[in-house]
């Protein structure tokens, strides 16, 4: 099963947010799973049919080696070497490259300009809303007010702890208060993630009607085990979702 924006979908961008269904990965992985280094014939297989359902070519596909950090991979040249590259957000331009990242809690953002039809995938951790990420890759990105997005499937505020001092971080870095919840224990708070990360697009620029929540708000992978996987609840035994988005806008306004 593949969710899409009708947001990114008006403006005719081709996505998915995948969720676990719809693969070949054996259990405890069952059966979708994105991971790049565990079981390379599955991988093959579940990039195939993603890439059929959302429309572009797994060989086109630009991946980074993610390290919760800022830094922004450009997509060109050969997409295999390019998932080499340590990086948590991609950017592409030519129409027909896909942009992709992967999640299992952390927040995945994909964004589009309609105006020049480049594109960009955000993973987006706390570590990554504390560094700025998500400023990164719309600065690669480029455009203005007109750009849209889209905030897929995410660990929910509801099973979000952390530290009081890392709450606090992601609070500033966020600037909207109402991200961190009081302490609910000595030194622990929870923390929405999701409405950090919109925060931060709407303080960089974009109009918060042209943000979608992809599932709605309340969605939460540590919850929903049976759509999502959730590191926080699985541990190692998670496998990994893909978010993705194609340059250049389809004739199509669907997105199909």
């Amino acid at each position: 099963m593949l969710l899409r924006s009708a947001t990114l979908a008006k403006w005719g961008f081709s996505h998915g947010f995948s969720t676990r269904k719809g693969g070949v990965s054996p259990p405890p992985y069952d059966t979708c799973d994105f991971a790049m280094l565990r079981d390379p014939e599955a991988l093959r297989e579940n990039l195939a049919r993603f890439g059929q359902r959302v429309g572009f070519d797994p060989a086109r596909l630009y991946q980074a080696t993610q390290v919760h950090g800022a830094a922004v991979l450009e997509a060109g040249g050969d997409a295999a070497s390019a998932r080499a590259v340590e990086a948590d957000a991609v950017v592409a331009s030519a129409p027909g490259d896909a942009a992709a990242v992967r999640v299992a809690d952390c927040v995945p953002v994909l964004v589009a300009d309609p105006a020049t039809g480049r594109v960009a995938a955000i993973h987006a951790g706390w570590k990554g809303v504390v560094g700025r990420v998500v400023e990164a890759g719309l600065r690669s990105l480029g455009g203005g007010a007109e750009r849209v997005a889209a905030i897929g499937p995410c660990i929910g505020s509801c099973c979000f702890e952390v530290s009081t001092e890392v709450g606090r971080a992601i609070e500033a870095a966020a600037g909207a208060p109402g991200v961190r919840a009081p302490d609910h224990a000595p030194g622990k708070c929870k923390v929405d993630l999701r409405a950090a990360v919109r925060a931060q697009l709407v303080a960089l620029g974009l109009d918060d009607a042209n943000v979608e929540d992809v599932p709605p708000a309340e969605g939460c992978t540590r919850c929903e085990a049976e759509w999502f996987y959730s590191f926080r609840r699985d541990g190692d035994a998670s496998g990994r979702l893909l978010a993705a988005i194609v340059a250049g806008r389809n004739v199509d306004p669907s997105g199909r």
